[in-house]
């Protein structure tokens, strides 16, 4: 089969398999949402009308303890105000109220005094069936001796639902005694109730007393297919199904969800086509065009060489793809054999260059180092000069105190000569116990000699435990070269500030820890921090400030092999380096030093124990 053909096959059967699933699922899931939203509002809707019905249950309750809670109603019941029913309890009062009977009992459940609403209006007596259902309701607020006890509850009367409450009647003076009676009250529910809700719910609501197969069923579609009904289910004191409010709902969501469910398909399977044709016409000019645009790529390629980056494009998975991808690995690799062969031209350069460097830094060392061993041997016979005038001269002569204070500028200059020959001189690495923070101390007062410019060196040393294995030459040679790197990156400005402290490894309050620093063993560690307040470095140059011969210094100031050389002494005495930086806040370099196990007794470089903090500024 040609390409051609093979495409549209493919192109085909794909669209119409997409665009039927499409049509389905769609379907289903938004005639499936807009069910689930029908019977939720369903749900919403039935609550709404359970929770209305029982407001006025609540509202019946509160009028009834009103008046059963008041002294006039518990003397009525001992017989001392034989006109307070009568007054409280009238045609206008019981219609304003809301009730429909109305009976008081005695402490033991006797009928005190009823009556009961007609719809004229006219008061009569209570019906003995519905008093001895009262009767028999109020028997759990007369036992009660705290008279806490409120009974709320709905009950059927044939075709009529009767919101009942009945409260035990006591001294409003007397909350906790025994009750003097009870208090029932009756509302009937009917059409004008029922009219009420259905203006408050914006429903139609009715009434209904189903059977026990109904029940199970609290939503249930009519024979008119726009109208669900929603039965929210009434249950009385005892926890029995009494009744049900029917609320009929219009199945709005139902047809909007049929109409966007078919909008949905039509609109699935318009686009479905359009893009089936798109893609047909498409691969089509793709495949009659392949054989040409390869040739065409190549005579390119073959005609601009292989220093730019021309590639063939690669489509599809036949054998004309595995040509192109064959034809683009053989590119590749030529050009990165180029490439890695004017890198090694370029890095041979550059150690030439760097050989001849070193070169002229290695005799300046030797020229530095002799210029400072004449220099000290002038400084001694400067020194015995001087002692001898102090000796000859009487200890009140006006002139000792300049001597000795010419003496004290001596040995303070030939101290400096000292660390300038012990820096300068080259050995081979030699690993003793020393302390670090005299270490540091050491080399900051040689750095500021003048190889800071106008740089403030601010030293603070943190650590108590100090003792290191390290060769004192190379680590000289590290702290000089960071400090003036600081320096360098602050245009020879600023404040360079140097932090000796202690940490353990891994760190426990840190998160993560650089790469460099995570692959330490576990322990305790010194931490040397060299900070500046420079413009910091640049985020693409994080990753290369240690590789050789990199630098965004001049060409005339820096060599790219400082950091390096760091790189390489912190990794010989088993620690590491890190570096944190922001554009605009300066950059730190962190270096890691395991702490000695054991102190030397008697070795070792010495130098002030404890914490110290010192400033030297050179100008």
């Amino acid at each position: 089969m040609k390409l051609q053909k093979k495409a549209w096959v493919m192109v085909g059967l794909t669209i119409c398999l997409l665009t039927l699933s499409s049509v389905w699922v769609s379907q289903h899931a938004i005639l499936s949402s807009f069910t689930e939203l029908e019977a939720r509002q369903s749900r919403v809707e039935s609550e709404r009308a359970r929770r209305l019905l029982a407001q006025q249950l609540d509202g019946l309750s509160a009028t009834v303890m009103d008046y059963a809670y008041w002294n006039d109603t518990a003397d009525f019941v001992k017989g001392k105000r034989a006109d307070h029913f009568t007054e409280n309890f009238g045609t206008d009062n019981m219609k304003y109220l809301g009730l429909s009977q109305v009976l008081v009992l005695d402490p033991v459940g006797r009928p005190v005094a009823s009556a009961e609403l007609t719809p004229e209006p006219a008061l009569r007596p209570m019906s003995p069936g519905m008093s001895q259902t009262l009767r028999s309701l109020a028997v759990p607020v007369l036992s009660d001796a705290s008279s806490k006890t409120v009974v709320r509850t709905y009950h059927r009367v044939g075709s009529d639902l009767y919101l009942v409450a009945i409260a035990a009647v006591r001294s409003q003076f007397e909350p906790a005694s025994a009750p003097k009676g009870a208090l029932a009250a009756v509302r009937r529910f009917d059409e004008k109730e029922l009219t009420q809700f259905s203006d408050i719910l914006m429903h139609p609501v009715r009434l209904k007393f189903p059977s026990a197969q109904e029940v199970a069923r609290p939503v249930a579609e009519r024979d008119d297919p726009g109208v669900l009904e929603s039965a929210a289910l009434i249950l009385n004191g005892d926890g029995q199904p009494v009744a049900e409010l029917v609320l009929e709902l219009k199945r709005d969501l139902h047809r909007e969800g049929h109409s966007l469910a078919f909008a949905a398909a039509f609109q699935v399977a318009v686009a479905g086509l359009v893009i089936g044709v798109l893609l047909v016409v498409l691969l089509d000019r793709l495949v009659l065009r392949r054989l040409q645009r390869v040739h065409r790529e190549l005579g390119e390629i073959a005609a601009q060489g292989l220093g730019v980056e021309g590639r063939l494009s690669v489509s599809g998975k036949d054998e004309l793809a595995d040509l192109a991808q064959g034809i683009n690995r053989l590119l590749a690799k030529t050009r990165e054999d180029a490439e890695q062969q004017r890198q090694a031209h370029a890095r041979q350069e550059a150690l030439n260059h760097q050989l001849m460097q070193s070169q002229k830094t290695e005799a300046m060392g030797r020229f530095t180092s002799g210029i400072a061993h004449d220099f000290n041997n002038a400084i001694v016979a400067i020194s015995g000069c001087i002692q001898l005038a102090c000796e000859d001269l009487e200890s009140h002569h006006p002139s000792t105190s300049c001597l000795r204070e010419a003496l004290r500028s001596v040995r303070y200059a030939d101290g400096l000569v000292k660390q300038l020959l012990s820096f300068s001189r080259q050995s081979p690495p030699h690993m003793d116990h020393l302390r670090l923070g005299a270490l540091v101390e050491e080399t900051s007062a040689l750095v500021s000699l003048g190889l800071m410019k106008r740089c403030v060196l601010k030293v603070n040393l943190l650590a108590e435990r100090d003792w290191v294995v390290a060769d004192p030459t190379q680590m000289k040679q590290v702290i000089v070269n960071l400090v003036i790197n600081a320096c360098d990156a602050m245009s020879g400005q600023g404040t360079v500030s140097i932090t000796l402290a202690e940490q353990d490894l891994p760190p426990a309050d840190r998160g993560v820890a650089p790469e460099a620093v995570a692959r330490l063993p576990a322990g305790r560690y010194l931490v040397l921090s060299v900070q500046d307040e420079g413009p910091g470095i640049a985020p693409e140059h994080l990753n290369r400030i240690f590789e050789p011969f990199f630098t965004t210094k001049a060409a005339d100031k820096g060599t790219g092999l400082g950091l390096p050389i760091v790189q390489s002494v912190m990794t010989g005495h088993r620690g590491a380096i890190e570096v944190v930086s922001k554009s605009g806040s300066g950059a730190c370099f962190r270096l890691y030093l395991p702490v000695a196990k054991a102190q030397p007794d008697g070795g070792g470089t010495g130098g002030a124990g404890g914490s110290s903090r010192w400033v030297v500024t050179s100008s």
